[in-house]
């Protein structure tokens, strides 16, 4: 019965994934943290035809963010009852037209400056934390990815609390969602209202809805605007000017919108 529950656990994980939605899990806050990370990872990528080898070496980059986060983040013991700070969560979704694998750890221990440019060098006796982020950009560039660190706010919980969230992508050939279901193309209104809604429980707004013809629009504040239309989705911010999205990368536009909601408010 347990393994019946587990595949079918992994079954919903990996529709979730390929649907164009972010399939999300709280970890644990202990000496399991990277292990739990990396079994999860393992699955989600076997599940969706992913070689071993290349499992292998974001398992190993994963298990580096993990071990960060336990050691570092949460300095190697989970909150308290009454602490505000909550359990980190392992994210994985689909961007850039499921051209890429996203997977994040993230974390609601205090933000410690600006996202590094470039991981920090490692002292020869490091054994992971610190100077296995050398590690996580190696692995990345040998993979053609990219990694990363940004603002963001948790997924899961009561309480949607800020934090940040380290992130490795992987490419994607196209056999690996060759046969699987593409993602329903939402119209313009519909587009804006899931955004709205992933936007409010992420603890971002208030924010304000105009539906038109043809047409929507989502001010989630004066510096961000989302414009719904047929060709696609764009976004106003700061940093960026406006950026055209596909109608299948909502769950990544809506980490985009949330990372510049938390850039513009630790300004």
């Amino acid at each position: 019965m347990w393994a019946q529950e587990q595949n079918a656990e992994l079954r919903d994980a990996r529709d979730v994934v390929v649907g164009g939605g972010c399939a999300a899990w709280a970890l644990p806050v202990d000496g399991t943290c990277a292990r739990e990370a990396r079994r999860r990872v393992r699955e989600v990528m076997g599940a969706l035809g992913f070689g071993s080898e290349v499992v292998g070496d974001v398992c190993t980059a994963v298990s580096e963010i993990g071990t960060n986060v336990f050691v570092h983040a949460y300095g190697g013991r989970a909150p308290s009852v009454t602490s505000p700070v909550g359990l980190p969560e392992l994210r994985i979704h689909l961007r850039n037209r499921r051209s890429e694998l996203v997977i994040k750890i993230f974390d609601t221990a205090a933000w410690r400056g600006p996202c590094p440019g470039r991981p920090p060098q490692a002292a020869p006796d490091d054994e992971g934390g610190r100077g296995g982020l050398e590690i996580v950009a190696a692995l990345s560039r040998e993979l053609n990815g990219a990694w990363g660190v940004q603002r963001s706010r948790a997924r899961l919980g009561s309480v949607a609390s800020p934090g940040k969230a380290v992130y490795f992508t992987v490419p994607l050939a196209g056999e690996y969602t060759r046969g699987r279901p593409v993602p329903q193309v939402p119209g313009c209104h519909a587009a804006v209202r899931l955004l709205e809604d992933e936007l409010v429980a992420r603890g971002i707004g208030p924010v304000y809805r105009c539906e038109g013809w043809g047409m929507a629009v989502l001010s989630v504040r004066p510096e961000i605007t989302l414009w719904a239309r047929t060709s696609g989705l764009l976004l106003t911010a700061p940093d960026t000017g406006t950026v055209r999205y596909p109608y299948d990368d909502i769950t990544e536009l809506a980490e985009v919108v949330v990372q510049c909601n938390e850039d513009l408010d630790a300004r």
